[in-house]
């Protein structure tokens, strides 16, 4: 079973020419408005295999709350152990996406920061070991403490999908079993100017946690996995006319789980997870991004 403990919003995707500068107003070449958040379209992007995830969250007692329900039903994930919080609204997401599939990403909490341990902790009861936690940091960094606390008592896999990165983990990370991070959060959090040039020796960062393995997202280049005591070994994404980045994430971490939890190699997981990630770049959005599997399937036996 695949346990998904993570963010709902609902995200407003612009189109842009260009990105404005500060106190400089452009007009949008279009828009559009989804269900999203890290926790929700990485449940979806696992549902899509068929594995019906169980998502523990939390958003708004309004319109944009069902919305989330409805959608997440549709696509086949478990969401009867998300709740409706009287706090605050459902989360929200403002994308700026330019002409070349750069994005700039500015997140509203609202009734995530509402997931709180006592709330996730009971639903979990039915975790056992041969599952799989995953979870992201668009929720309290306490709950997902506690989450994975609990998870590794019962001996299940967590799974960090370290997004959005900062600093004062060290909890976090010694929970964490397999860590999947971007280069540019690698490079933030172990100080490194350069990806390519310096990863070999700033992994240490990371190990020194007890991780057993480590993947970073790389864009175009595709994703990097080290395991402990291993050099890093590339996985090569197939090439792709980028209309928007903003899904490749979540598309990623939502395949990758899902074939965990199908029982597939880490090296398995991450040829149909790069894949993934690399077709979500060619819709504009997030969770409506996510690819048809076949498409993924298709390529692999294309050894593309």
């Amino acid at each position: 079973m695949l346990w998904i403990i993570g963010s709902c919003n609902i995200d407003v995707t612009v189109k842009v020419e260009r990105f404005p500068k500060e106190g400089e107003t452009v007009l949008a070449l279009e828009s559009h408005i989804s269900v999203g958040g890290k926790g929700a379209n990485q449940a979806v992007g696992a549902a899509v295999w068929k594995i019906k995830p169980k998502l523990i969250a939390s958003v708004g007692s309004d319109p944009f709350g069902q919305q989330v329900f409805q959608t997440l039903q549709q696509y086949g994930v478990d969401t009867s152990f998300i709740v409706a919080s009287d706090k605050h609204p459902t989360g929200m997401a403002w994308i700026e996406v330019d002409k070349i599939g750069n994005n700039r990403i500015t997140v509203v909490p609202g009734a995530n920061a509402d997931l709180l341990a006592g709330q996730i902790l009971p639903k979990l009861v039915s975790l056992k070991e041969t599952d799989y936690v995953l979870a992201q940091l668009e929720i309290p960094v306490k709950s997902v403490e506690s989450s994975f606390a609990y998870a590794k008592r019962k001996g299940a896999t967590t799974i960090l999908n370290l997004s959005p990165s900062f600093e004062g983990l060290e909890v976090l990370l010694s929970l964490t079993d397999l860590l999947v991070l971007n280069e540019k959060e690698y490079c933030q959090l172990t100080k490194i100017s350069s990806f390519l040039e310096t990863m070999e020796e700033a992994k240490a960062h990371f190990f020194r946690y007890g991780i057993t393995a480590l993947v970073v997202t790389a864009g175009e280049l595709g994703a990097f996995l080290s395991m402990k005591n291993r050099s890093f070994v590339h996985f090569p994404s197939p090439k792709v006319q980028v209309v928007d980045s903003s899904g490749a994430g979540d598309a990623f971490l939502g395949t990758f789980s899902a074939w965990m939890e199908m029982g597939k190699s880490i090296e398995e997981a991450l040829k149909a997870s790069v894949i993934s990630g690399s077709l979500a770049c060619c819709r504009l959005g997030t969770m409506n991004a996510i690819p048809d599997p076949k498409q993924v399937l298709q390529l692999l036996k294309n050894g593309i």
